[in-house]
C-alpha cells in the first residue's frame, strides 16, 4: 500500500511515478499530474519555464523494469536501499534504479523530521512530508493486459481506509518567449541565469525543438544499449548524453531530445564536467571535457590518453579513468 505523511511539500502520487516539490508549486504538480511524468515535462512545468526559477524537487517514474530518478536540492530518493541525493547538484542528479516484485521507493526531504501516521493515498495530488511508494501497479500494467474488474461492487470503505485527493490541472499559461539572440551573440548574460542552470534562451531552444548544435544527431528514446559502470558502485544507463564530473553543467541543449543525465561524483581530482558519454543508435562516443584528462584501456591493451574534445568511440569492457580514485567502465545496460 503506498503511504504518505501529512506535511507542506506539493507531492504527486499515481500508477506511472511520484513528485515532490516545494509548496507553492502545487499547481504545476497538478499540472503534471495531467500532462504525465516525462523527465523534461516534469522540469519544465516546475520551472514555470525558466530553469533559474527550478524548485528543490524530486521526481520518479517507472520504465519499464526500473525507475528513472530525477532530484534536486534537499530532497532523497531510495529505492531498496539505492538512495540518490539532490543536495550536491548544480542542476539536478538523475540516475535508474532497477525494480523488483514488493520494491519500495521512498521519497523524503533531507533534514526534515516527519511525524504524525502514515496516510494510505491510491493517487492524486495532496502536501505531504514525504511518500511510501509501491509501483506494482504501474509494473503490472507494462508487462501484462489490466485484469475486467469485478462485476460486484465492492462495499463501503471505513472513513479514511484510503485517502484519494483530486486536483484540477489549471489551465496553461504559456510565457511569451523571448526573441532568440543572433547566431554571433555571446552566452547569454541574462541576470536569471544563476551560474548552475541553463540559460532562459536555451531553454526556449529546447521547448521549441532547435536542432542539436552537435553534429552527433540524438539517439531516439528507447531502452539504453549500454551503461556506465563507476567504481563507486553507481550504474548509469547510457540513454543519448551523460555528462559526468564533480559539478557537471549543461553547456548546450539542442532540443529535448539531447538533454543530458547529469552525474556528479565527490572526487576534487575530477573536473566539474569532466567527461561526456553520448549513444547515437549503436555507437557510443566519449569526450574528454576536463582539465587533467582521461585514459582510455581496452583489454589487452595499454591506457591512452583521449585527445581533449574529440569523440572517441568505445565499446562494451572499454575503462575510462577518470582519477586515482575513479573509473567508468562501459558494460551492457541491465536487462540487456
Amino acid at each position: 500500500m503506498t503511504t504518505y505523511v501529512a506535511g507542506d511539500f506539493a507531492t504527486l502520487v499515481s500508477d506511472e511515478g511520484v513528485v515532490l516539490a516545494a509548496a507553492d508549486r502545487l499547481a504545476e504538480v497538478a499540472a503534471i499530474a495531467e500532462r504525465g511524468l516525462e523527465p523534461l515535462t516534469v522540469v519544465e512545468v516546475l520551472s514555470r519555464g525558466a530553469l533559474s526559477e527550478l524548485p528543490d524537487f524530486a521526481a520518479v517514474r517507472v520504465e519499464h523494469s526500473e525507475v528513472r530518478i530525477l532530484v534536486r536540492g534537499a530532497f532523497a530518493v531510495c529505492v531498496d536501499g539505492f538512495r540518490v541525493e539532490g543536495t550536491d547538484a548544480a542542476t539536478w542528479n538523475e540516475a535508474s534504479a532497477p525494480l523488483a516484485a514488493g520494491s519500495v521507493v521512498e521519497v523524503v526531504p533531507i533534514g526534515v523530521r516527519t511525524t504524525g501516521v502514515a496516510l494510505p493515498l491510491v493517487g492524486g495530488v495532496v502536501h505531504s512530508g514525504g511518500v511510501t511508494w509501491r509501483p506494482g501497479a504501474a509494473m503490472a500494467s507494462e508487462s501484462e493486459p489490466a485484469p475486467a474488474p469485478a462485476p460486484a461492487p465492492a462495499p463501503a470503505a471505513p472513513a479514511h481506509e484510503h485517502t484519494v485527493f483530486r486536483v484540477p490541472a489549471p489551465a496553461a499559461v504559456t510565457p511569451t518567449p523571448p526573441p532568440p539572440p543572433p547566431p554571433s551573440s555571446p552566452p547569454d548574460p541574462s541576470p536569471e541565469h544563476d551560474g548552475r542552470t541553463i540559460t532562459s534562451a536555451q531553454m526556449q531552444a529546447l521547448r521549441a525543438g532547435q536542432p542539436a548544435p552537435a553534429a552527433m544527431a540524438p539517439t531516439q528514446p528507447g531502452r539504453p544499449l549500454v551503461a556506465l559502470e563507476l567504481s563507486t558502485g553507481r550504474v548509469v544507463q547510457v540513454r543519448r548524453r551523460v555528462l559526468i564530473g564533480r559539478s557537471p553543467r549543461v553547456q548546450q541543449v539542442g532540443g529535448s531530445a539531447n538533454l543530458p543525465a547529469l552525474v556528479t561524483v565527490d572526487d576534487p581530482y575530477v573536473s566539474s564536467t569532466h567527461l561526456e558519454v553520448a549513444a547515437e543508435g549503436a555507437r557510443i562516443t566519449v569526450t574528454d571535457t576536463s582539465t587533467n584528462g582521461t585514459l582510455l584501456t581496452r583489454q589487452g591493451r595499454a591506457p591512452i590518453p583521449l585527445p581533449p574534445g574529440v569523440a572517441t568511440e568505445v565499446a562494451v569492457g572499454d575503462v575510462l579513468t577518470l582519477s586515482k580514485g575513479l573509473t567508468a567502465t562501459v558494460v551492457p545496460a541491465p536487462g540487456r
